[in-house]
């Protein structure tokens, strides 16, 4: 048993590292949506929390079926940067009709294998997808609030957790990360892989290295805890029942911490680096983030530039600051809140 269920939390720290891997290289081709919203987050809570509620009473075929399709999705669209759109598609093709014939086949071990891969395929796209338009730490916090009383009440005190898990045991596109199967399976529910993966990047992305890094250390921390409580006879735990108060208590430290404003040398050096041309616009009195150097976002407010930012993927928290001309083609800059 041991040996699965380190294996299994090796496999989701494998899934955050290529999570962060993957945001520093690559760009995900995202659909003309726009950024997130509340209603968005909203959505997500209701969709993650009526899918073992509609598939405990629906055909496994019609299960099977739709959870396919959003494999195929997005692996297509996780592994298009690197590979390229056609052979992306060739890929998931061959990952998805490779599980569907093991299965026929009868082998358990090949279909486990590649339920696996197909779920971190899916949780790095789908994680660097919301990254990537600018979902915030607010929205993820929270997504974590609601995320934590539905897993309270589905896997804490009451089994449709362990029905859904039972029902979809052994089929092809299963939603979970798993090591080994029934009668004594060692998995984690791909919610539970969203939200271990999303924050690190998330918090990492709005407040910088050390928020990051103390997010990836929290998880770990949080795994080690859970390893030792199953081990210990505890069953099914609850993962983010845990998980999700952790988040909201590091969403509210971070935001809670003063930035401090770039002194004017610091912020004429890093216009020293903007080119004229590609941001005219900073010259009819603009808010603009700085960071890596140069400019990263702009627009007629400081939220907008920060959004803007966030957008463009700004590898470090951006300095928002206010670009007014003295005189024809001479600036001045004003150092505004960076958050």
């Amino acid at each position: 048993m041991i040996p699965h269920v380190l294996g299994l939390h090796a496999l989701i720290a494998l899934t955050v590292a290529l999570s962060a891997w993957f945001l520093s290289r690559y760009t995900i081709p995202r659909p003309p949506v726009g950024r997130f919203v509340r209603a968005d987050i909203a959505v997500m809570v209701v969709a993650l929390v009526a899918m073992p509620f509609a598939y405990l009473h629906v055909p496994v075929a019609i299960v099977v079926s739709v959870f396919g399709v959003v494999v195929f999705t997005f692996t297509q669209l996780t592994l298009a940067p690197v590979l390229g759109g056609r052979v992306a598609g060739f890929a998931a093709l061959v990952l998805c009709g490779g599980d569907v014939a093991a299965y026929f086949a009868g082998w358990s071990g090949v279909v486990l294998v590649l339920n696996d891969v197909a779920v971190v395929l899916l949780v790095v796209g789908a994680v660097n997808l919301w990254v990537q338009t600018a979902i915030s730490p607010a929205q993820v916090a929270a997504l974590a609030a609601a995320l934590t009383l539905y897993d309270t009440l589905a896997t804490g005190l009451t089994s449709l957790t362990l029905e859904f898990v039972a029902r979809l045991d052994g089929l092809p596109f299963a939603p979970v990360l798993a090591t080994r199967g029934a009668p004594e399976p060692s998995l984690v529910g791909l919610g539970d892989c969203l939200m271990l993966t999303l924050w690190p990047l998330v918090a990492y992305r709005s407040y910088g290295r050390v928020a990051g890094w103390t997010a990836a250390g929290v998880d770990a921390a949080l795994l080690a805890v859970v390893v030792a409580a199953f081990l210990g006879g505890g069953g099914a735990v609850p993962l983010l029942t845990t998980l999700g108060p952790l988040i909201v208590v590091q969403w509210l430290y971070w935001r809670s911490r003063p930035v401090p404003v770039p002194s004017r040398p610091e912020v004429e050096r890093a216009l020293e680096f903007v080119p004229e041309p590609a941001h005219a616009a900073a010259a009819q009195g603009r808010w603009v983030a700085l960071a890596d150097g140069g400019v990263v976002g702009e627009g007629p407010t400081p939220g907008a530039a920060r959004r803007a930012a966030r957008q463009s993927g700004a590898e470090t928290v951006p300095v928002v600051t206010f670009l007014q001309p003295v005189e024809q083609g001479a600036r001045t800059s004003h150092p505004g809140p960076a958050r």
